[in-house]
């Protein structure tokens, strides 16, 4: 009989694709026939192409066997508009669109690995959330991911618990991802003195990996509409940007703090030539210009020797920021293997198989 291992969250963006592709990973090393299932794929915008780019990227790297597109992701909602889109009749029509693709997901293999919804709280007005969707395809309980580096996360699975309770839904497990380490003792401690109390069992602490859930240069680049100035530093496009610093105080400070930082975006203006010749000697992977102004020639040179790209931004600094805030880091298929290693040491997989 298949087994079902259903990803769920109570907040959005806790690496549910990651751990999806590291559970499949393990599954196919241990000679077990797997498939993945995202019953309701999201797109990145409302108008745009209906496929949802996690859902490619799986069948692209880790799948070889591809089921067709819309047996993995029967149903398309964007995350916009939806309240409008979805009435009764769609609804029902939506899950029983769902089911049926799942049962031909279902044939002939060991395990179903299902990506859940962004979060338990997402279209529940609309009545396609995952505990109903769940409950739809039979299925009893869900694992549960939390991100939580403080001991809120003990308040988030009080809630959790109590309104699964409420829908007749169990919790087979917990994963907590994206852990920062100094926090991943004081867990521990968690574990052993409340969470055993609910008799949900702990399936593994996955520390935060900057280098999986960082932004790469390109990224930065599209998401706030740059032009690279530097055509030599091409391959610096590929280069993590682990935090951002603005460029806005004089040398000698600038030094201190940038010591401090590692694979940082350096935002300033192009007429401070001094700050991005500081920042070009630290361990900098960006250089962007606010207010598309071009630096010095001696700038362009010295970050080209260096593989260094610069960056000229179309808007200021603020916007520039912000736009930057909107960045989803997707993961690249040279990071697969990375994020096997990641997830096979961190998960007892006697509990979740």
């Amino acid at each position: 009989m298949v087994k079902n291992l259903y990803l769920s969250s109570l907040e959005e963006r806790v690496g549910k694709t990651l751990l999806s592709i590291g559970i499949i990973q393990y599954i196919q090393k241990q000679g077990k026939k797997v498939s993945y299932f995202k019953p309701i794929g999201i797109p990145r915008a409302a108008f745009s192409n209906k496929a949802d780019v996690d859902v490619g990227f799986i069948q692209n790297s880790v799948l070889k066997d591809i089921l067709p597109y819309e047996l993995t992701s029967p149903v398309s909602v964007p995350d916009s508009y939806y309240i409008d889109l979805i009435d009764r009749d769609i609804k029902e029509e939506f899950l029983n669109k769902i089911k049926e693709a799942y049962e031909q997901v279902s044939k002939d293999v060991d395990y179903v690995v299902i990506e859940g919804a962004p979060s338990i709280k997402k279209f529940i007005r609309v009545g396609v959330d995952d505990i109903t969707v769940a409950q739809k395809l039979g299925i009893k309980e869900l694992i549960l991911i939390h991100c939580e580096s403080s001991d809120r996360c003990i308040d988030n699975l009080y809630f959790t618990k109590n309104y699964f309770d409420s829908r007749q839904m169990e919790i087979k497990g917990i994963i907590f991802n994206l852990i920062d380490h100094e926090y991943i003792s004081r867990i521990k401690e968690l574990e052993e003195n409340n969470i055993k109390r609910y008799g949900i069992p702990v399936l593994g602490i996955i520390e935060k990996s900057f280098k999986l859930y960082s932004p790469r240069v390109l990224e930065v680049l599209s998401i706030i509409g740059g032009e690279l100035i530097n055509e030599g530093a091409t391959q610096g496009l590929n280069n993590h940007v682990e935090t951002y610093i603005i460029g806005a105080m004089n040398v000698q400070a600038a030094i201190t703090y940038l010591r401090q930082v590692k694979k940082f975006a350096f935002i300033t203006g192009g007429d401070r030539s001094d700050l991005i010749l500081a920042a070009l000697n630290e361990d900098v992977a960006v250089i962007i210009l606010t207010g598309h102004m071009s630096p010095d020639t001696k700038i362009i040179t010295a970050a080209t020797e260096k593989g260094i790209p610069i960056i000229l931004s179309p808007s200021d600094t603020f916007t520039t920021i912000k736009n930057i805030d909107r960045i989803k880091p997707g993961l690249q298929s040279d990071e697969i293997q990375t994020v096997y290693e990641l997830v096979e040491k961190s998960l007892n997989w006697d509990k979740i198989l």
